[in-house]
């Protein structure tokens, strides 16, 4: 990859007032300005960037502008927030002309005989792209013989509203021997979708649209569709109406993912303004689109971002203790939540940027016409899932002190708890919640005892005493009696879920009638977080009982180290990370030295810089690779394929059985550095889904992941 800015990857300034500025900044290679230049760099073909909205909205795409993805856009909206999306227009075409020439900024992938071609080639004059993580917007600059021009796309914060801008400016001093254009023409071709944001319609399908415009002002709406209506403002500037259709964008990444990677978009015709003067004032035009009603008093007005960001460093900064009280004998005292104030070894960057990054995945939920804070488990695709959500809870909200929506999205699942199961995922189209998990529910328990231990209101909070406490009660007696889903506690105290037809736990990946990890029965996980919530939540007679029989069943002399599930079919001794659980929940399920072989086998056989592995390099059934086909991707999901969220686990299990000494706490950091040096690089400020088992470890999956920052930012303040 290109080198970043010096002086390094990711650039922070600490403001007078005490805020802090966290940015990223890619300087691209000076590129050949001839037609041999055919296939964008690396590094501006294959980083991507994400702003979101606060909404479930967001804006994607490459560093290039080529929209190598179905969910790239300039602006998705959530009709039905955070879900019913809508990408509204997935780029635009746009050039300037000066001198009699016209230069072209964007960049497309087209089919052609034989394969496809990019056409513009914008990138050739692209010089530098940057993206503001504090206040939401990313920026393109370009350089054009004696000319700059500084494109800027941003987000306003809790409205489906995008602004985009461009500033022409002299890119050199004028002088006798570097003339200045007398006039600059800026055009601006907006390339509309209007779509589902899974989907990729095509013109021959019938997709009519209706355009209206009045001077700078443009609607355009789908006929056949209820969606959104798209608005468009430019200033200052012009409307020309031609309407037309652009045939055969190629989406690469959806062909890498054996999708339909074809698209035909609509063009109402253009934007159009010339600039004169641009050294004694240079020019900017500003193209406002959105799913609303332009409204420019909302465009124009600071809309808090980075002040609502700023709070959360500020918490995470002054907060006090880093450890659960029952650590603090061993932790010189500190206890509490969050790392202790002067002991944060994190730089006012890698904190800003980890608390921006979390913050992308906090949105709003309507339940019953009440606003609820929910967790968007990762970008583009997925909506709130049960299990993200209360897995990213503590990291999210409760480290950044952001303790309101903790409680409303807490509330939002145990409004939604059905037989003692917390939904695993809410539907994209608004239907009924999905229940089939055995893991949510307990994971629900775990964050809300964490809210009662780092909420100030503790005990007293009304959230607890009036809803939460009996929900969690009521996820023990149904795990206890048995629920949906073969979830029982056994005669041994132990839970057991599931059939060979079912994938509760987090491992589930299944196709074609094909479960590629069969894990039903007691698993190892599922029990640590039984345990975890009958201490927490005073069983403590029964907790005892499951700390015994777990011992009796999972630990293994022979391996040293906890196997990972038991069912009727036997004994599933792989090497999984699922045991770290056992070390790193509150409650001293598994201590002394054997939690040490634990962490320590962990650390040596499935550690890599990326998170940990699902499965070591010498299983059978390992896949080091994450490629080819959904079903051929499905397998290798959760066999060997490198989660970065399980850092967190194997991080806090690391701390615990180490006793917190600084010499562990030092060690922890070692482990977390690699993650914190990917955040400026593949998806930039952000961390993907899952990474390849083998080296080089390439990211894959989701862009933006909730779990893979949630837990990153916990264990990071937790190591101090």
């Amino acid at each position: 990859m290109a080198r970043m800015s010096e002086p390094n990857d990711q650039t922070a300034v600490s403001r007078p007032d005490g805020a802090c500025e966290a940015a990223f900044v890619l300087d691209l290679p000076t590129q050949p300005t001839d037609h041999e230049t055919a296939v964008p760099p690396d590094v501006a073909l294959n980083t991507e960037w994400l702003l979101t909205n606060g909404l479930g909205g967001f804006a994607m795409g490459s560093v290039c502008r080529a929209t190598t993805r179905r969910y790239h856009s300039l602006l998705t909206v959530a009709t039905m927030p955070p879900v019913g999306r809508i990408n509204m227009m997935p780029t635009v075409d746009d050039a300037v002309e000066f001198n009699g020439e016209t230069y072209r900024l964007s960049c497309h992938e087209f089919e052609a005989p034989g394969g496809s071609v990019f056409h513009p080639r914008g990138w050739r004059w692209l010089r530098r792209f940057t993206r503001d993580a504090m206040h939401g917007s990313c920026t393109w600059t370009y350089e054009i013989g004696p000319i700059r021009v500084i494109r800027t796309l941003r987000l306003v914060w809790g409205h489906d509203v995008a602004v985009m801008t461009y500033r022409v400016e002299p890119a050199v001093a004028p002088g006798p021997d570097v003339p200045m254009p007398d006039k600059v023409d800026v055009t601006i071709s907006p390339l509309v979708a209007l779509r589902d944001f899974h989907q990729q319609p095509k013109a021959a399908d019938g997709y009519p649209f209706h355009v209206q415009h009045r001077d700078a002002t443009v609607t355009v709406r789908a006929m056949d569709t209820q969606g959104p209506t798209l608005h468009m403002y430019v200033e200052p500037g012009r409307f020309v109406g031609s309407m037309d259709w652009w045939y055969g964008f190629v989406r690469r990444r959806e062909s890498e993912r054996g999708q339909d990677h074809r698209e035909d978009l609509f063009c109402p015709g253009w934007f159009r303004h010339t600039f004169k003067d641009i050294v004694g004032q240079p020019a900017e035009l500003r193209l406002i689109l959105g799913a609303e009603a332009i409204d420019l008093d909302v465009v124009d007005t600071n809309d808090g971002r980075a002040e609502h960001l700023q709070k959360q460093i500020d918490h995470i900064m002054g907060a006090t203790g880093s450890l659960p009280a029952s650590d603090a004998k061993t932790a010189k005292g500190r206890t509490g939540g969050q790392a202790a104030s002067g002991t944060l070894s994190l730089d006012a960057t890698t904190l800003a940027t980890l608390v921006c990054a979390a913050d992308d995945f906090v949105v709003e939920r309507q339940v019953d016409g009440e606003p609820m804070a929910t967790v968007l488990a990762g970008y583009p695709w997925f909506a709130d899932w049960g299990r993200d959500t209360m897995i990213s809870l503590p990291g999210l909200m409760l480290c950044t002190g952001r303790f309101d929506e903790a409680r409303r999205t807490l509330l939002t699942y145990a409004t939604h708890m059905r037989n003692g199961l917390v939904p695993n995922r809410f539907d994209d189209y608004g239907g009924e919640p999905h229940y089939n998990t055995v893991d949510a529910s307990l994971w629900f328990v775990h964050a809300a005892l964490e809210y009662r231990r780092l909420n100030p209101a503790g005990d007293t909070d009304e959230a607890w005493g009036d809803v939460l406490a009996g929900a969690c009660d009521e996820v023990i007696r149904a795990y206890t009696e048995g629920t949906d889903g073969d979830i029982r506690m056994d005669d041994d105290q132990l839970v057991s879920a599931g059939n060979p037809d079912t994938q509760l736990t987090w491992m589930d990946a299944a196709r074609d009638g094909v479960v590629f990890t069969p894990r039903h029965g007691k698993a190892v996980e599922i029990n640590a977080l039984w345990h975890r919530a009958l201490v927490g939540l005073g069983f403590g007679a029964r907790a005892k009982q499951v700390k015994k029989s777990f011992g009796k069943l999972f630990w293994n002399d022979e391996l040293g180290y906890l196997i990972d599930h038991v069912n009727e079919h036997g004994v599933d001794r792989s090497l999984r990370p699922n045991q770290c659980f056992a070390i790193s929940l509150p409650g001293d399920l598994l201590t002394g030295d054997k939690a040490k072989k634990v962490v320590r086998t962990v650390r040596d056989r499935l550690l890599t810089p990326m998170g940990l592995r699902t499965l070591p390099v010498d299983d059978p059934n390992y896949h080091g690779r994450y490629a080819g086909s959904m079903f051929e991707r499905d397998r290798a999901y959760h066999q060997g394929t490198v989660w970065a969220w399980l850092i967190g686990p194997f991080i806090e299990g690391w701390l615990r059985a180490h006793k917190f000494s600084d010499k562990s706490r030092t060690e922890a950091r070692s482990y977390i550095a690699p993650l914190l040096e990917e955040l400026p690089r593949h998806s930039v400020g952000q961390l993907h889904e899952i990474f390849e088992g083998d080296p080089p470890h390439n990211p894959q999956g989701c862009i933006a992941q909730a779990w893979s920052i949630a837990e990153l930012l916990r264990v990071a303040v937790l190591a101090g």
